[in-house]
């Protein structure tokens, strides 16, 4: 409690936060000052013409191998555990390239945002190279006044994207973790959002992206590394929040346990979707080691599966053959003082899904959760805490509200020098009628976050309400996820409502054929109502190569290629 009265002091004294480098992102529902020290503080959330707080700070935590010497560092300010400073590593951290480089999408084209981020360039940001010439010069070549395809652009996502740079060079001597020095970490955050404008799951959510890279400066590999996204959400107030998982969607939560003052009866929810896991190369899942080295080798190996690195619309994305997109491995949550990560071990130990001292938790004796509904407690996962479902009072349900942290982990995977690690995160927001009613709706809005970046930020989303279905107005067909794939892959698709506006029903097909034109698979065949539909293609059975695939309604008609790349 007195260093959450410490931080508060220190937020009365904007100077403090901006010398270190401050922007308050704030465009849709969510507030949510952005630091160039790797973690957001003091977030607020704006709803029934109130604005209260929702998260007091978020960050991550990373651990790995250096050989056989296990090291971790954190922004966690909750824990007073900040371990990155702002910049390149090797840069001075008071230079003013280290700042929080902020743009609208209603910025002018060329104008001085578009400018200014030649700074971010400088020091790593990204950008849309559209004359090819390796370098960031936005010039309207053709002097109309608006962007065209053949000029460069900045990196820009939604409505609002913040964007900084930070290292972990902060010296061991003054670390929580003071066994662990410097490991020549380089991280690029990427931060965006839609306005109020746009439709309603989308302006409760903020999307964060991680660039993580090893320099090389003291390691050429670190191996079994994790990730974890680390929260402290307080609902209002902090004391009466519960914690739970969803793994089908990779999505730690956490919900109001009882009656807020703050909030009044209107309880909010906060989830934290991990979209986009680190790439992962593991031998006869991911890929067959024909040469069993335990490495992919490409043109030796034969890929299994394939990851994917989506960088939005205009930068399109990055196929990793081989590999595949990890999952959320863990979910665990602790208290204030009493249980934060005091030393690497520790902070290493809950990466893993256990407690402090590395023992799992025990479903059937775990004094702060329940098994409820007719599951067995002996075949409840440990390390996902309370990945039962609230709503319906089934498998492991939290009992005991407090303060608690969140840690959404994922591992293990590798930093090699100079080869960046993309993970994606959101954080999301609902607020209902009830504690549940949040819970339900911001487990939805996970769904379209989910679903808006499978499209890789292109697609907008309508969201999914149960008691009130979205009027779907437009037919679409989207890009399979991922391409190419090997063997699998999905392809959303939406059919609209009757002419009227009212939601009918039509004959939907949707069938794949090869580059002769012959079909070779018909994933739908039937009856549908208007709505937004998934479905998963698996051509094991199939040949590399280029295939494409059709989505027919009487009203409606649309191709697309994929590739199959074993």
């Amino acid at each position: 409690m007195l260093k959450k009265i410490i931080y508060t002091i220190l937020l009365l004294f904007p100077g403090y936060l901006t010398a270190q480098g401050e922007f308050n992102f704030f465009i849709n529902n969510i507030e949510i000052p952005v630091l160039n020290k790797g973690y957001f503080y003091r977030s607020y959330h704006y709803s029934y013409n109130d604005k209260i707080e929702f998260l007091f700070s978020g960050g991550f935590f990373l651990s790995g191998k250096d050989g056989d010497s296990v090291w971790a560092n954190a922004a966690a300010p909750e824990c007073r555990i900040e371990d990155y400073l702002p910049g390149k590593v090797g840069s001075s951290f008071t230079s003013r390239l280290n700042r929080v480089y902020a743009i609208y999408a209603s910025d002018p084209a060329f104008g001085d945002s578009w400018i200014q981020w030649k700074d971010a360039v400088s020091i790593g940001a990204l950008f849309y190279d559209g004359d090819n010439d390796g370098t960031y010069n936005p010039v309207d070549l053709n002097s109309n006044g608006e962007w065209d395809s053949n000029e460069d652009r900045p990196d820009l996502l939604g409505d609002l994207t913040a964007w900084c740079v930070y290292n972990d060079s902060k010296d061991s001597n003054l670390r929580v973790f003071k066994n662990i020095s410097p490991k020549g970490i380089e991280i690029h955050q990427t931060t965006f959002a839609y306005g109020l404008k746009s439709s309603e799951p989308m302006r409760n959510m903020v999307f964060i992206r991680y660039r993580i890279t090893n320099t090389g400066i003291v390691s050429s590999e670190f191996d079994s590394v994790y990730f974890s996204s680390n929260t402290d959400p307080d609902l209002g107030d902090y004391y009466d929040d519960l914690v739970g998982c969803d793994t089908l969607i990779n999505t730690g939560y956490m919900y109001n346990g009882g009656d807020d003052p703050k909030y009044g009866i209107f309880y909010p929810a906060m989830a934290i979707p991990l979209l986009q896991g680190p790439p992962a190369y593991i031998p006869n899942e991911t890929f067959i080691d024909n040469n069993s080295n335990s490495i992919y080798n490409k043109g030796i190996d034969t890929p299994l599966d394939t990851a994917i690195n989506n960088y939005g619309p205009y930068l399109g994305n990055e196929i990793f053959p081989g590999a595949k997109n990890l999952n959320m491995t863990s979910l665990i949550h602790h208290k204030y003082v009493p249980q934060e990560p005091k030393n690497s071990s520790m902070a290493r130990n809950y990466m893993l899904g256990r407690l402090a001292d590395n023992s799992l938790i025990d479903p059937c004796t775990w004094l702060l959760g329940s098994v409820m509904g007719d599951v067995n407690c002996s075949d409840v996962n440990p390390v996902f805490l309370y990945s039962g479902n609230p709503i319906t009072k089934k498998g492991w349900i939290h009992t005991h509200p407090d303060d608690y942290r969140i840690m959404v982990n994922t591992g293990p995977f590798k930093l090699k020098a100079n080869e960046p690690v993309d993970i994606w995160i959101a954080y999301v927001v609902s607020r209902e009628n009830d504690s549940l009613g949040s819970l339900a709706k911001v487990i939805d809005n996970c769904i379209a976050a989910h679903s808006f970046y499978k499209t890789n930020f292109s697609d907008f989303v309508v969201g999914v309400d149960r008691n009130n279905p979205q009027k779907i107005n437009e037919f679409n067909l989207q890009q399979n996820y991922p391409n190419p794939f090997n063997p699998k892959t999905n392809i959303g698709f939406r059919i609209a409502n009757l002419p009227d506006g009212k939601a009918g029903f039509g004959f939907v097909t949707l069938k794949v054929f090869d580059v002769l034109g012959r079909e070779v698979a018909t994933l739908v065949n039937e009856e549908k109502p208007a709505g937004s539909y998934e479905v998963e293609f698996n051509a094991s059975s199939l040949s590399s190569g280029i295939y494409f695939y059709q989505l027919r309604t009487d009203n409606y008609s649309s191709v697309k290629k994929m590739i199959l790349l074993k």
